[in-house]
């Protein structure tokens, strides 16, 4: 019997993830779009980065799963300790789409990061300088997290979307993000992830099927 396309994704309700995250992507580029910066988005910026030093040193090493290496170390882990080659290529590949998809939305969208709106921002990491939305550390730690959720036990599964969670809010401690650039970099990588899950669902049914045997 032929696995219908939903079959091919482990989880309970991938539609309904998939409609929050497109809606999320939306509402944020709306306000990525809007000029002047809300004041809202401003306040909170300011509420979050000026947390202690100590927060900021303790969040780097998480946020550096966002960077464009980062899903290469994932996958590497996932071969070592799993030996599952096409989730190992699945995370990378998924990864670098992510990536430079993020980079190709900066450019459409062209909106600047929090030095360019706020004066007294704290920038812990570069200049600050650039285009701000979307966040590709935060796409990319979303799409990683994702594809790492799919082969977990869904009690597992939080502690993903934790980490994916701390890349996007390091991010804006760091001074280098809105956190409209934020949320749309989760959307983002939460529908590059789930499509990097529907490939590999649909490869691995293939290689289960009666006809390649």
């Amino acid at each position: 019997m032929t696995r219908e396309p939903a079959d091919r994704m482990p989880f309970r309700h991938p539609r309904l993830l998939a409609g929050s995250a497109a809606a999320g992507l939306a509402t944020s580029y709306l306000v990525a779009r809007t000029r002047p910066v809300p004041e809202w988005e401003i306040d909170l910026t300011r509420a979050i980065n000026h947390v202690p030093g100590a927060g900021a040193t303790a969040l780097w090493p998480i946020m550096q799963l966002g960077s464009a290496w980062g899903p290469a170390v994932v996958a590497g882990g996932i071969l070592v300790l799993l030996r599952d080659r096409l989730l190992a290529a699945t995370i990378f590949v998924t990864g670098m789409v992510t990536w430079f998809s993020a980079k190709g939305i900066k450019t459409l969208v062209s909106r600047g990061r929090p030095p360019a709106y706020i004066t007294d921002i704290i920038v812990r990491e570069g200049q600050g300088t650039g285009l701000g939305y979307v966040s590709g550390h935060s796409a990319v730690a979303a799409a990683t997290a994702v594809v790492v959720a799919s082969a977990l036990p869904p009690r597992a599964r939080p502690f993903a979307a934790l980490a994916a969670g701390a890349v996007g809010v390091a991010r804006i401690v760091h001074g280098v993000h809105l956190p409209a650039d934020v949320v749309g970099g989760w959307s983002f990588g939460i529908l590059t992830g789930l499509g990097g899950v529907w490939v590999m669902g649909t490869l691995r049914a293939r290689r289960t099927s009666p006809a390649s045997t």
